[in-house]
């Protein structure tokens, strides 16, 4: 059972910068009134907003900040469930949420939603839906039972009675279902692959056969062709290289006359040195008449001498010239026509290339030819191979369209375990069972208000409603008064049922404006003794009220909230 012991807030809607504390737990029957706009039902919407984040007036959340103080808006829960303490304390500008269990603060979430979770789902084991159908009834933002969809009805009902781990399950099997059709479509893919393959190696098995039976004399013909071939290309190249000692031989000295025509050269370079110092000294004499070391005069004898013998010795130096000249000129045509021989060589050599190319060309394809002739002939044994392997895929497919049936008897199964899960299953047969006490109680507590009829709820929450001296009628066709009453009797039964479940059940009942609506004189006596008999079994109910007059000396406790600077606070 949860008990909600206090609350408290500060900064929130019209309250200021001081705490405003209620204790939760205190009294019994607790009369909260006030003007309009004196933030008495401020409350309600701190305690929707501390445990859910949202507002029960349906607030935006930002606006949830005092608009004067405008930061440090806080909202803080106390309650406890069985020997564990815990304080949420939610807030914003700066944002706050957070959450302490006996003291200690509970590890936040990345994300506020999964932090929310938590708080709902493994603490509370409650949602924002059922919290105001079994603890708040009010006349702002409450949509009654009643006037829920059919959907939203289901959601609530199933979770008083604690049947929501079927829905979860319902979505776990969902997913088994959904892995085991893809595994049944993965076994079937993999079958049809199987398929495939043993068709593809019949036909490769039966190609094979009919190339194992090709003619292979067409083979030896072209084996035969490329031999021949060969054979003729040796005899080329035995004719190139005839040849090619031949013209070898004619090379004999091609490096000696290379030798006599670099000495040749060499020579004459030396032969036209002289010359040239000759006609420098025969031009010196011819110019000078004086030594130019000495100073000395050179006579003309002497100059005529000197003149004479170095234009003998020119004379001689040109006929040895010409004769060098003419030895060179016959040495290079000699070596130009080894030059030729040369290349004439060197075509001999590259057509035996070629020749020899060719032959190797005709290798490879006689060896290639001789390869396919070998692999015609071996082509039967290796046949038992490919049969084998095709047997192997056979026996794969049959493994393979087993395990297929296993999985689809897998799924039959899921299958029927999802319709137990569904709405028409288990929790169908759940809710049966537990009907006919929700609807004594509901009519219970209708008898308790003076409102004599016949209420029931079928299976899928619609209503029944009979009385003595009307026919069959609708919760529409009833007055605001009548169909108010239903919604207290509705209220109070979950309440009910959530202690017979233990699962929502918990101290705290705010009803907002009650008396204020639809009820007359007589439907507020005897709602105040329906009440008092809650507050015996240790419910703390608070009722927000404009009516003062007649209601106060009925509670235990009376708050009255007021304004003060634009405040709100409790007087």
């Amino acid at each position: 059972m949860i008990k909600f012991t206090k609350i408290r807030w500060k900064n929130f809607l019209s309250t200021g910068n001081t705490f405003t504390e209620v204790d939760l737990c205190r009294h019994g029957l607790t009369l909260i009134t006030g003007e309009n706009g004196a933030g008495k039902s401020t409350i309600l919407d701190a305690l929707t907003y501390s445990l859910f984040g949202k507002s029960f007036r349906g607030i935006t959340v930002s606006t949830l900040v005092n608009s004067i103080n405008e930061k440090d808006s806080i909202v803080e829960i106390e309650f406890t469930i069985g020997p564990k303490s815990y304080l949420v304390r939610r807030g914003q500008k700066p944002k706050v949420f957070d959450i302490y269990v006996d003291g200690e603060m509970l590890p936040q979430e990345a994300k506020a939603k999964d932090y929310q979770r938590i708080l709902e789902e493994q603490i509370l084991k409650m949602s924002y839906k059922s919290f105001c159908q079994i603890v708040v009834l009010g006349s702002s933002n409450y949509v009654p039972f009643m006037q829920l969809s059919a959907t939203d009805r289901r959601d609530i009902v199933e979770n008083l009675l604690d049947i929501n781990i079927f829905t979860v399950m319902n979505i776990m099997v969902k997913g088994k279902v959904s892995a085991v059709r893809e595994i049944i479509k993965d076994k079937e893919n993999n079958i049809d692959i199987l398929k495939t393959k043993i068709e593809s190696k019949k036909e490769y098995i039966d190609k094979i056969k009919d190339q194992a039976k090709t003619n292979l004399d067409s083979i030896d013909d072209e084996i035969t062709q490329k031999r021949q071939e060969i054979e003729d290309a040796k005899d080329r190249i035995k004719d190139l290289e005839d040849k090619h000692l031949d013209l070898t031989s004619e090379l004999f000295d091609h490096n000696t006359n290379k030798v006599k025509l670099s000495d040749l050269s060499l020579e004459r370079r030396e032969i036209n040195s002289k010359i040239s110092d000759i006609n420098e000294e025969v031009d010196f004499f011819s110019k000078n008449d004086q030594c130019p070391v000495c100073r000395q005069d050179i006579g003309d004898s002497h100059k005529n001498h000197i003149v004479t013998n170095q234009k003998s010795r020119q004379a001689q130096y040109e006929v040895n010239l010409q004769k060098l000249i003419e030895n060179m000129d016959e040495t290079k045509k000699r070596l130009d026509d080894q030059d030729e021989i040369q290349q004439t060589i060197s075509e001999v050599l590259s057509e035996k290339q070629y020749e020899q190319a060719k032959i190797d060309s005709c290798q490879t394809y006689i060896d290639g030819m001789l390869k396919r002739k070998q692999q015609n002939q071996s082509q039967e044994n290796t046949l038992d191979d490919d049969i084998v392997e095709m047997k192997k895929f056979i026996h794969d497919g049959m493994e393979q369209t087993k395990e297929k049936e296993r999985f689809i008897v897998d799924e039959s199964h899921l299958e029927i375990i999802q319709s137990l899960l569904k709405d028409t299953g288990i929790k169908a047969r759940i809710i049966k069972q537990y009907l006919p006490v929700m609807n004594n109680l509901i009519n219970k507590y209708l008898k308790a208000m003076d409102f004599f009829c016949k209420f029931t709820l079928d299976e899928n929450f619609n209503e029944a409603i009979k009385s003595r001296y009307r026919d069959d009628f609708s919760y529409y066709n009833l007055s605001e008064g009548e169909r108010l009453r239903i919604d207290l009797a509705l209220l109070f039964a979950w309440r009910e049922v959530a202690k017979l479940k233990n699962s929502v059940s918990c101290n705290l009942l705010i009803l907002d404006e009650v008396f204020d609506s639809s009820l007359d004189a007589a439907g507020t006596e005897e709602f105040m003794k329906l009440l008092k008999t809650f507050t015996s079994g240790n419910s703390n109910i608070f009722v927000i009220s404009h009516k003062t007059d007649h209601l106060a000396d009925k509670f235990h406790n009376h708050f009255v909230f007021m304004k003060k600077n634009n405040f709100s606070r409790i007087k």
